[in-house]
């Protein structure tokens, strides 16, 4: 495997990131200003990543095409979490003000609609079996955000209530740009049934050690802790953490409450912390990874294949 895993694809990146800025650009400075701001916060590119890769992996191509569709994915995906601050009411991401907090709310949720409307519009003509993926994952993204709302503070949420969450806010997008990639170079269902599998897999994986990063921080972004205990948000170590046996009732109740203090959210990290949850997340996680390593080596061998293998345990072990 290569050194670095981007390395089948290090010219390419930079498109990735000139296509979206030209994508989400604005004739309005303020409008330009706001997206701009949203777009250069950060980010792993994982959509448009994965979308290329797998498009090479299969022997495609039109990588100009490939860039095109996976960035529309990520301003999609931008899009969501403008939306999704002003639901939670959230101060912070990625260590910056959130949109709303940092301009107005009205404006913030005009810039939403609008990156919204500019990334579905930039994945142009494809394949119908590939517009029916992306269907299908936009009503999942809003089904997923109101099963995540119905499990808030629910002491009683399950592992399997968390993965259904996840599928539908996280996995479900970053699947749907894989196999838009996958559809613009064949209609082969072996082929198309790897690349479905595996970026299902990864999805969960990346959201998982997301959930973990909330109680851990991040080294390199600065990423804010406890967001998720203050929200009442349903994440996969709190649902570990619960079941603790020393301080699983204390969790739940500070869990559960709606009117938690910071210094209780605090507490509740130390508390986390000390049970298994963590290190239970990180293996469920690699187990994930390992997974969709395995179910894309039935590819043939090319460094796009290793770029895909790479990529998943590059999820599983970024920011710690």
């Amino acid at each position: 495997m290569a050194t670095v895993w981007t390395d089948s694809i290090r010219d390419d990146i930079p498109r990735i990131e000139e296509f979206i800025l030209e994508t989400i650009h604005s004739e309005n400075s303020e409008l330009d200003e706001m997206c701009r701001y949203v777009v250069e916060s950060g980010g792993k590119r994982v959509r448009p990543i994965v979308c290329l890769l797998s498009h090479l992996a299969l022997g495609g191509q039109d990588r100009e095409r490939a860039i095109h569709i996976g960035s529309a994915f990520e301003i999609v995906h931008s899009a969501t979490l403008i939306h999704d601050d002003i639901n939670d009411g959230g101060e912070l991401r990625r260590g910056r003000r959130t949109l709303h907090r940092e301009y107005t709310l009205t404006k913030a949720i005009v810039a939403g609609d609008f990156m919204l409307t500019r990334g579905y519009k930039a994945l142009g003509n494809l394949p119908e079996e590939a517009m029916q993926v992306i269907a299908n994952a936009a009503s999942a993204m809003s089904e997923g955000e109101f099963t995540q709302q119905d499990f808030e503070r629910v002491a009683t949420v399950t592992e399997a209530d968390y993965f259904k969450i996840i599928n539908g806010k996280t996995a479900v997008l970053i699947n749907a740009a894989a196999m838009a990639g996958a559809f613009l170079v064949t209609k082969d269902h072996d082929k198309l049934s790897v690349i479905d599998q595996y970026s299902s897999k990864i999805g969960l994986a990346f959201q998982i050690i997301d959930d973990m990063l909330d109680i851990t921080g991040s080294k390199k972004t600065g990423k804010r802790v406890g967001i998720d205990m203050t929200e009442g948000k349903p994440t996969l170590p709190v649902i570990y953490a619960m079941q603790d046996p020393k301080h699983g009732d204390e969790i739940r109740s500070l869990f559960t409450d709606r009117d938690i203090t910071p210094e209780e959210v605090e507490r509740s990290l130390e508390l986390i912390k000390e049970t298994d949850a963590l290190a239970r997340c990180q293996r469920k996680a690699e187990e994930l990874a390992d997974e969709a390593v395995s179910i894309i080596r039935a590819l043939p061998e090319s460094p796009y294949r290793e770029s895909l293998e790479g990529l998943a345990l590059y999820i599983v072990r970024r920011d710690m």
